[in-house]
């Protein structure tokens, strides 16, 4: 009887430390793979990505948030987007590309790289069986694009700061480690523009001591129109199918 209670009693603590410790500091962090579609134009030209053949590709990206109980301060999340592809053409007639005049006949190899960082800073309005977090942030590019045929090379920069508004919503399903979540980040009215949204489904267990491990599958579609952030103009649609791992402590 002795050491039954003695195991609740450790069982107790624990629990209530781990409790204690996600009302006072809450870690989420992730990893995972977005199998990305690309569509659309790059360059003033308008230079079409599928003459290009620029592949589609798989992508990595990474997040972490620190979420807190302190007043008016708000929670801050970090992720970053590993977002790079290239292709290699025949062109059938002749094209600007990037400010490049390349002729028909020519084989054309196109690099692209939009990978970028955001920064977001939020509050947590639902807290329960159902989430809702709203806030803002800035999205950093640090890409470029490129174009070569082997005699002369185009190449335009995409390097600088984007604002964005964001929210979240997610329900609980009780008792079952799942969830559903919906993701939007936009920037409107200025003359770059941005919609950035996902879809997913997740399981998580709290099997592990001390911390929460999970699974999620989703749907991320990104359209981004750039027309003054920095060299590179773009009306692209990236979307496609991701999978990722999380774990909260």
């Amino acid at each position: 009887m002795q050491k039954i209670s003695k195991a609740l009693a450790w069982t107790t603590l624990a629990l209530a430390a781990q409790a204690s410790a996600d009302t006072v500091l809450g870690v989420y962090a992730g990893a995972g793979y977005w199998d990305v579609d690309y569509s659309g134009d790059i360059g003033k030209s308008n230079a079409r990505l599928n003459p290009l053949d620029i592949k589609d590709d798989n992508h990595n990206f990474y997040y972490i948030a620190l979420e807190h109980p302190v007043p008016l301060l708000p929670n801050i999340q970090l992720q970053h987007n590993d977002i790079s592809t290239q292709g290699t053409s025949v062109l059938a007639a002749n094209q600007v590309v990037l400010g490049g005049n390349y002729g028909a006949g020519s084989t054309l190899r196109t690099e692209l790289d939009l990978t970028h960082t955001d920064a977001l800073f939020y509050y947590e309005l639902l807290d329960n069986w159902v989430n809702l977090d709203l806030g803002a942030g800035v999205r950093k590019f640090d890409g470029f694009a490129k174009t070569t045929d082997g005699t002369s090379t185009s190449r335009r920069d995409l390097d600088g700061y984007l604002p964005m508004a964001y929210l979240k919503a997610q329900g609980d399903l009780p008792l079952t480690g799942f969830s559903v979540a919906a993701d939007l980040r936009i920037l409107r009215g200025l003359d770059d523009e941005v919609t950035d949204y996902s879809v997913k489904l997740a399981y998580t267990t709290d099997l592990i001591p001390l911390f929460d491990l999970g699974i999620e599958l989703g749907y991320r579609s990104m359209e981004l129109k750039l027309e003054d952030l920095d060299q590179l103009e773009t009306d692209l649609k990236l979307d496609g199918p991701y999978a990722g791992v999380n774990f909260h402590f």
